[in-house]
């Protein structure tokens, strides 16, 4: 049996065997990296062509001078540096953990008024920050707004500095911004970490708007929330995704103290004004685009990245290794065994798919387009789902649905935003006239320059005034069908496809269908 297996023909057809194997994983390996370069030419070329580019330099925001950069104060200024590599050293590491002090701690009381049109209770939220010793409020609390207000201004001074300049500084950027910084070579592991320092700081500037409404101080607390704003709109001014969804988040929470501020009517009209200049001039469809540039072209950096380590052309693999879970990171150790052209044929389909789905529509119909364009990705995968039949659409399936889901987010965002400069113009005109309009169309021109847009289906906004002397106003929703402002609880969230009721702004105690 053996001298068989070791005969000549025996040897011969294992030989061949061998060589027929070889030959055809070369010519797999060269057939790959040929297509792989054409393909990743021609999407290249087409992006280009429209006018998009994979610079993410040029996509860069200009740091504004630091007389009118709102974050440019001692307190800010530098926190995204770090000394010697090391997060805890010198001035930024220091002014870092002094903003770390601005974290709350535990559960907080709940705050959503423009969901369910409940007032925060401020005893409750004064016990709060007391038993978590945050604050150092007396045991019985007479005025809760009052002496959490004078309470934040003690410890944390920051808060009443930027308070006092938003109005005066017209812009608002983290020093250095990344323009001045030293980039990694891979994008992705550029630290951030001045988001994690603005996440605390915004909560609590809304918390001292919430504390200064209850003390009756309207000037105080549109100054809170215009500081707030200003910091997310700085986060959402740099081409990252984190960057808009952090911006996205302090939006939400203005609008919480923007209704709050309403429903107690404690802002006059210069305090009103105040607040309509600065979100007026917020293009969230802007800033969606610019974060899906932003992340076609980091994507893009981190794939090159790793091509360059599989053709050894790049020696240094930390930063590739971050990407990974400690029990996967064997895994992009076997990447020099990858043919070339598969890192361009992936290159290719997150460009294609980022494009197709997102930038496009974008640029054509906004966020709406862009959710409706949405649907498609996951469509997409699905039918792509077979790695062996498909495996350039391996990295678009962990890239892009990610990003296509974060439209929901940001359209219920636009439609709060918009909600909260219609609720603006309202209550101007309730200031000036002690009623409110019987139709939107009242507000144009004094107080509002066209009838505000329902983002859902591009149609005037519906609005009506109750019985209590107030008003509801809402959008149509996911679902696109006008429920009459109702708020259904379909055990989803409202920016989920799913949801089927109203988005809705109003001030009694939301009326909800429970069906589920």
């Amino acid at each position: 049996m053996i001298r068989r297996l070791l005969s000549k023909r025996f040897v011969r057809i294992l030989l061949c065997f061998v060589i027929t194997l070889v030959t055809l994983v070369v010519l797999l390996y060269v057939w790959t990296n040929w297509s792989g370069r054409r393909r990743w030419a021609a999407v290249k070329a087409m992006i280009e062509h429209e006018g998009e580019t994979f610079d993410h330099l040029s996509l860069l925001p200009e740091t504004p001078p630091a007389a009118q950069n709102l974050l440019a104060i001692e307190p800010l200024d530098g926190i995204t540096e770090t000394v010697d590599h090391d997060e805890a050293k010198g001035a930024p590491g220091a002014k870092r953990k002094a903003l770390a002090a601005l974290k709350l701690e535990g559960k907080a009381p709940a705050s959503s008024g423009v969901d369910k049109g409940e007032i925060p209770d401020m005893q409750a939220w004064a016990k709060f920050l007391r038993e978590t010793k945050y604050l150092d409020l007396p045991a019985v609390s007479s005025a809760p707004g009052k002496e959490i207000l004078a309470a934040l201004d003690v410890k944390f001074p920051v808060l009443k500095q930027l308070a006092d300049l938003a109005p005066q500084r017209s812009q608002a950027m983290f020093t250095p911004g990344l323009r001045e910084r030293e980039l990694p070579e891979m994008l992705f592991s550029l630290s951030l970490r001045h988001y994690t320092a603005a996440q605390p700081l915004v909560r609590a500037l809304c918390l001292r708007a919430r504390a200064a409404i209850d003390a009756g101080q309207g000037a105080d607390a549109a100054r809170s929330l215009l500081a707030a704003e200003k910091i997310g709109l700085a986060c959402e001014s740099e081409p990252l995704l984190i960057g808009l969804l952090v911006g996205n988040t302090t939006e939400a929470q203005v609008n919480e103290g923007i209704w709050l501020g309403l429903q107690k009517r404690t802002f006059a009209d210069a305090d009103l004004r105040l607040l309509h200049q600065v979100l007026s001039t917020h293009d969230l469809d802007k800033a969606l685009l610019q974060a899906c540039r932003g992340e076609m072209a980091f994507g893009l950096n981190v794939m090159e990245y790793m091509q360059d380590v599989a053709a050894g052309r790049k020696k240094t693999k930390e930063d590739l290794a971050s990407l990974f879970a400690n029990q996967q990171q064997t895994a992009y150790r076997g990447a020099f065994l990858l043919p070339s052209g598969l890192f361009d044929h992936w290159k290719s389909v997150i460009a294609e798919q980022e494009w197709k789905h997102m930038i496009e529509p974008l640029r054509k119909g906004g966020i709406a387009a862009a959710v409706k364009s949405a649907e498609g990705v996951n469509t997409e995968m699905k039918e792509k789902h077979n790695l062996v039949l498909h495996p350039d659409y391996i990295m678009a399936r962990l890239v892009v649905p990610a990003l296509a889901s974060v439209t929901e987010i940001v359209f219920l965002v636009q439609a709060r935003e918009r909600q909260a400069l219609a609720a603006i113009a309202l209550e101007r005109f309730y200031l000036k006239h002690a009623r409110y309009p019987a139709a939107l169309q009242e507000l144009v021109p004094e107080f509002a320059t066209a009838v505000p847009l329902d983002p859902c289906d591009g149609k005037a906004m519906r609005y009506r005034t109750t019985p209590a002397g107030r008003y509801l106003l809402w959008c149509v929703g996911m679902d696109g069908k006008d429920d009459g402002g109702e708020i259904k609880k379909n055990g989803v969230p409202m920016r989920s496809p799913s949801y089927l009721g109203d988005w809705t702004w109003q001030y009694e105690l939301a009326k909800t269908d429970s069906k589920k």
